[in-house]
């Protein structure tokens, strides 16, 4: 039946259904965009310096000569594989999180302590600028993908952790809560082994619109030059590289990575938008789906 919903649901929703086609292109992209793009994408070639689109080179050359075209299908790699282990360590940490501090929140007891400690923290994260906190890091450790990552996950746990604890918060005094507290089944064990699983969904659908935010950021800490660096393909630091040439006509150069990083988020965002409404009862009413 939720099968049946979910045609039924995009048939009804086009724009959410353009979404999921990008995401599948997306896919299709890093499992094997490398090996079917028509030149390498780290070749530098001086004698073709800023050539514009053609037929040989659709999106045109880079400064240092590399096909853009290439670089653009083979960075579909670099950029997803960052934005998912960062939101995925975010989810792995932030949702287990969450449920403990919703269910212990105002309890009082050590576990009450905690959850609040937490609560501050999560609090400072989120006041604190995450392109300084990359700024530091690439002082003390230099750049890299494995920084981007971390700083991914930092940025992404705060959001896991308050959505869990408000799944939580709506769960921890429904019947099957009582239930388990009458059969004398301990706090904890009700909080993981209960609440955690129904409370999961939107977390996981979280993750979906988490990579659209770690596709931005990745682009962003790239681009002032504390991410990925030359001559490894990502989309930022195309854009970072190229926008020194758009002011002298050689407009190919920041824009087809940047209409390609755009799309992509717009598709992981229309992903996360889908997953919500599928996980959520009350959409069907709204939608007058009939089974």
């Amino acid at each position: 039946m939720r099968n049946n919903f979910m045609f039924f649901y995009l048939k009804k929703n086009k724009l959410q259904f353009f979404g999921l086609i990008i995401v599948l292109i997306s896919i299709f992209f890093v499992a094997v965009g490398p090996y079917i793009v028509p030149y390498s994408p780290v070749a530098l070639s001086v004698k073709e310096q800023l050539l514009a689109p053609s037929i040989n080179h659709w999106f045109g050359t880079d400064l240092n000569g590399m096909d853009i075209f290439s670089r653009v299908i083979a960075a579909y790699r670099i950029d997803l594989f960052i934005a998912f282990i960062g939101g995925l360590i975010a989810m792995i940490i932030g949702g287990p999180v969450g449920v403990f501090v919703g269910y212990f929140d105002g309890k009082g007891g050590i576990f009450g302590f905690i959850a609040t400690v937490i609560l501050r923290i999560i609090d400072v994260i989120q006041a604190f600028p995450l392109i300084i906190l990359g700024l530091l890091l690439v002082a003390g450790f230099g750049a890299g993908p494995f920084n981007i990552i971390f700083l991914i996950a930092i940025g992404n746990i705060p959001t896991n952790i308050r959505l869990a604890r408000t799944e939580t918060l709506a769960l921890r005094d429904k019947l099957f809560v009582e239930a388990a507290r009458a059969q004398g089944i301990t706090e904890a064990k009700i909080a993981f082994k209960e609440i955690l699983p129904n409370s999961i969904n939107q977390v996981i659908a979280l993750l979906s619109m988490s990579m659209g935010f770690g596709i931005l950021f990745t682009a962003g800490i790239s681009f002032v030059g504390a991410g990925v660096q030359v001559p490894t393909p990502e989309w930022g630091l195309m854009i970072s590289a190229g926008a020194a040439q758009m002011i002298t006509g050689q407009w190919w150069t920041a824009l087809f990575p940047g209409i390609f990083m755009g799309v992509t988020v717009f598709g992981f965002s229309m992903l996360g938008q889908v997953l919500t409404d599928l996980i959520d009862p009350l959409k069907r009413v709204e939608l007058g789906y009939r089974r």
